[in-house]
Protein backbone atom coordinates (compact mmCIF):
# COMPACT_ATOMS: atom_id res chain seq x y z
CA UNK A 1 0.00 0.00 0.00
CA UNK A 2 1.04 3.37 -0.94
CA UNK A 3 2.72 5.61 1.86
CA UNK A 4 -0.30 7.96 1.77
CA UNK A 5 -2.88 5.34 1.57
CA UNK A 6 -1.49 4.14 4.65
CA UNK A 7 -1.24 7.39 6.13
CA UNK A 8 -4.78 8.05 5.81
CA UNK A 9 -5.93 4.33 6.87
CA UNK A 10 -3.74 5.67 10.28
CA UNK A 11 -5.37 8.55 10.74
CA UNK A 12 -8.84 7.54 10.22
CA UNK A 13 -8.46 3.88 12.26
CA UNK A 14 -8.51 5.61 15.98
CA UNK A 15 -11.71 7.34 15.76
CA UNK A 16 -12.85 4.25 14.01
CA UNK A 17 -11.74 1.42 16.84
CA UNK A 18 -12.63 3.83 19.38
CA UNK A 19 -16.37 4.07 18.35
CA UNK A 20 -16.17 0.51 17.75
CA UNK A 21 -14.82 -0.61 21.27
CA UNK A 22 -15.78 2.00 23.66
CA UNK A 23 -18.74 3.30 22.89
CA UNK A 24 -20.94 -0.38 23.02
CA UNK A 25 -18.38 -1.35 26.09
CA UNK A 26 -19.25 1.93 28.42
CA UNK A 27 -23.03 1.43 27.21
CA UNK A 28 -23.54 -2.27 27.78
CA UNK A 29 -21.51 -1.03 31.49
CA UNK A 30 -24.37 1.42 31.61
CA UNK A 31 -26.60 -0.87 31.01
CA UNK A 32 -26.14 -2.97 33.51
CA UNK A 33 -27.16 0.19 36.01
CA UNK A 34 -29.86 1.71 34.61
CA UNK A 35 -31.21 3.37 38.05
CA UNK A 36 -27.16 5.44 38.13
CA UNK A 37 -27.85 6.61 34.21
CA UNK A 38 -29.17 9.83 34.23
CA UNK A 39 -31.55 11.68 31.53
CA UNK A 40 -28.88 12.52 29.22
CA UNK A 41 -27.71 8.99 29.13
CA UNK A 42 -24.65 9.98 31.27
CA UNK A 43 -23.74 8.93 35.13
CA UNK A 44 -23.01 10.69 38.25
CA UNK A 45 -21.76 7.30 40.20
CA UNK A 46 -18.05 7.94 40.91
CA UNK A 47 -17.60 4.25 40.14
CA UNK A 48 -19.42 4.28 37.32
CA UNK A 49 -17.79 7.20 35.93
CA UNK A 50 -13.90 5.73 37.05
CA UNK A 51 -15.04 2.08 34.97
CA UNK A 52 -16.30 3.95 32.13
CA UNK A 53 -12.62 6.00 32.01
CA UNK A 54 -10.86 2.75 32.76
CA UNK A 55 -12.52 1.22 29.34
CA UNK A 56 -11.80 4.54 27.76
CA UNK A 57 -8.06 4.35 28.31
CA UNK A 58 -7.61 0.81 27.81
CA UNK A 59 -9.44 1.24 24.05
CA UNK A 60 -6.99 4.74 23.65
CA UNK A 61 -4.28 1.96 24.21
CA UNK A 62 -5.30 -0.30 21.51
CA UNK A 63 -6.00 2.98 18.93
CA UNK A 64 -2.23 3.62 20.12
CA UNK A 65 -0.81 0.37 19.16
CA UNK A 66 -3.27 0.07 15.98
CA UNK A 67 -1.64 3.20 15.12
CA UNK A 68 1.31 2.16 15.37
CA UNK A 69 0.83 -1.09 13.80
CA UNK A 70 -0.47 0.51 11.02
CA UNK A 71 1.75 3.43 10.52
CA UNK A 72 5.07 2.88 12.92
CA UNK A 73 7.39 2.18 10.10
CA UNK A 74 6.55 5.16 8.01
CA UNK A 75 9.15 8.34 8.51
CA UNK A 76 5.91 10.67 9.46
CA UNK A 77 4.69 8.51 12.00
CA UNK A 78 5.43 11.28 15.20
CA UNK A 79 3.62 13.64 13.00
CA UNK A 80 0.95 11.10 12.29
CA UNK A 81 0.44 10.43 16.07
CA UNK A 82 0.43 14.05 17.08
CA UNK A 83 -2.62 14.84 14.39
CA UNK A 84 -4.61 11.54 15.65
CA UNK A 85 -4.00 12.79 18.99
CA UNK A 86 -5.00 16.30 17.81
CA UNK A 87 -7.94 14.91 16.01
CA UNK A 88 -9.18 12.52 18.91
CA UNK A 89 -9.37 15.78 21.13
CA UNK A 90 -11.38 18.03 18.91
CA UNK A 91 -13.61 15.22 18.62
CA UNK A 92 -14.04 14.48 22.24
CA UNK A 93 -14.03 18.54 22.79
CA UNK A 94 -16.92 18.12 20.44
CA UNK A 95 -19.04 15.31 21.79
CA UNK A 96 -18.17 16.13 25.21
CA UNK A 97 -19.97 19.73 25.13
CA UNK A 98 -22.80 18.45 23.93
CA UNK A 99 -22.76 16.12 26.98
CA UNK A 100 -21.42 18.28 29.13
CA UNK A 101 -24.06 17.82 31.97
CA UNK A 102 -24.01 14.30 31.40
CA UNK A 103 -21.19 13.29 33.60
CA UNK A 104 -19.27 15.30 36.39
CA UNK A 105 -17.03 18.07 35.00
CA UNK A 106 -14.01 16.26 36.47
CA UNK A 107 -14.53 13.49 34.03
CA UNK A 108 -14.27 15.54 30.73
CA UNK A 109 -10.72 16.75 31.99
CA UNK A 110 -9.49 13.35 33.10
CA UNK A 111 -11.16 11.94 29.22
CA UNK A 112 -9.37 14.39 27.57
CA UNK A 113 -6.05 13.73 28.98
CA UNK A 114 -6.36 9.88 28.48
CA UNK A 115 -6.34 10.61 25.28
CA UNK A 116 -3.21 11.73 25.08
CA UNK A 117 -1.61 9.80 27.74
CA UNK A 118 -3.42 6.55 25.62
CA UNK A 119 -2.58 7.11 22.63
CA UNK A 120 1.23 7.51 23.35
CA UNK A 121 1.32 4.56 25.67
CA UNK A 122 -0.64 2.15 23.42
CA UNK A 123 1.84 3.53 20.31
CA UNK A 124 4.85 2.91 22.54
CA UNK A 125 4.21 -0.29 24.01
CA UNK A 126 3.12 -1.76 20.68
CA UNK A 127 6.64 -0.75 19.52
CA UNK A 128 8.55 -2.01 22.59
CA UNK A 129 6.63 -5.27 21.71
CA UNK A 130 7.49 -5.45 18.01
CA UNK A 131 11.05 -4.56 18.63
CA UNK A 132 11.12 -7.20 21.63
CA UNK A 133 9.85 -10.25 18.88
CA UNK A 134 12.49 -8.97 16.76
Amino acid sequence: MRVIGLELVAIISSPILYGLICLPLSNALLAQYPNEVNSLGGTHSTQLVVAIELIQLITLMVCGAALQGIAGHLPRFKLILVGTTIEMLVIAIWVEAQYWDAMPIWHHFVFFTLIILGLAMGSALADRWRRARS
